[in-house]
Order: C-alpha cells, then structure tokens, then sequence
C-alpha cells in the first residue's frame, strides 16, 4: 500500500545523500583512517536515524516551534561547523601531512569517528529542517506505526550504506595515493565548506535582526 512512498522518499533521501555537505566533507577529512571514516559513516547513520525518529513523532516540530530552542541549535551548530571548517582550513595553509583532512584536536579511531559523525550531522539544523520537511509533507496521518518505523529503518540504511561506501572507496590506498597529491586544495574546499553551511546558519539568524 504504502510502496510508493518507499520509493519516492528513498529516492529523495539518496539525492539529498549524494549532494555534497557538511557530512561528505567529514568523510573526506576522516578517509586517512579507515576505521575512523567508517566510524563516522555510522555515525551519520545514527544522527540521521535520530533525525528521522524525531521528525515522525513530532518532537522535531516542537524543538522548531520554539524559538529560543530552534535559536540555541542553530548558534550551537553554526559554531561547530565553523570549528570544523577553520580547523581544515588550518591543515592546509600549514599543509602538513598530519593535518590532512583534520580539524582541531581529532583523533583516529571507531569512537571518535562515530562522534564526529553523530555530532556534525545532529548539530546540523539544516539537515533537522530537511528531515522534518520531508517527512511532514510525505507521511500522512493515516500511515501507521510499523510503516513509520520501517521508513526510520529505511533512512538509516541507506545513509549507512551510502557513507559507509564511501569512506571504505575513500580509505583504499589507491584512493589516498589520489588524495595525498591534492591534499592542500581538499582541505581548502572541506574548510570552505563547512564554512560557508555555518555562515549561511548564522545570516540566517541574523536576518529578523536586520530587518
């Protein structure tokens, strides 16, 4: 009955994956380490899974619904994504081989990679605002239960598959012979970008202030 709304939300939610962001840039800064970048793709996986069970229950609405709250994640995660991107940017105006695709203090390995992940996709309000988007046009009142928990499982798949592919394509030594020539330039665009998602967050903040 409710195929074609697997379909179609699948659909979206591997367009929204593939377009590149704040979470694709992690596993790009993380790819040096294998178990590292597969700790963050389940990381992203598990904040996505998070997102999409808020957003169905209707908690998300209410976080967005008040507005010193909504104001509180969005200064937090502007903030964050900022730290990231002058991290990266750091590595390359150093260009040191152990700044590659680094930020601040990280360091390698399964936990921090699934931190990393969880936190640079949950402190994203962009990525809270898509989920709830895209979930509150698409799934109805008359879905029930089983189908809402089968569309989380959905998501969390196929973000799990999609980034976990891609930090395992990433870390394979041919991908890092690639990577290590153009180290300099990836952390200039991994910086700009985490960046320039953490500026738009904060015009956006700022807009009821100006007007």
């Amino acid at each position: 009955m409710f195929t074609s709304l697997f379909l179609t939300i699948g659909l979206i939610h591997l367009i929204a994956l593939a377009s590149p962001g704040p979470d694709f840039a992690l596993i790009l800064r993380t790819s040096l380490h294998r178990p590292t970048a597969l700790g963050a793709a389940l990381g992203i996986a598990l904040a996505i899974l998070l997102h999409a069970t808020l957003s169905l229950t209707g908690i998300s609405l209410l976080i967005a619904s008040q507005p010193w709250l909504f104001m509180v994640v969005k200064i937090v995660g502007a903030l964050y994504l900022g730290w990231l991107g002058w991290g990266a940017l750091k590595g390359a105006w150093q260009g040191a081989a152990g700044q590659a695709f680094k930020a601040g203090e990280e360091r390698q390995g399964w936990r921090k990679g699934i931190k990393s992940g969880l936190a640079t996709n949950l402190l994203n309000p962009k990525a809270l605002l898509f989920f709830m988007g895209l979930l509150a046009a698409m799934v109805t009142p008359q879905v029930d239960g089983l189908t809402r928990g089968l569309l989380i499982l959905e998501l969390f798949l196929l973000s799990l598959a999609w980034f976990g592919l891609l930090a395992w394509s990433l870390s394979t030594a041919r991908a890092q012979h690639l990577l290590g020539r153009v180290q300099r330039p990836l952390n200039m665009v991994t910086g700009l970008l985490f960046g320039a998602v953490s500026l738009s967050i904060l015009v956006d903040l700022a807009q009821p202030l100006l007007a």
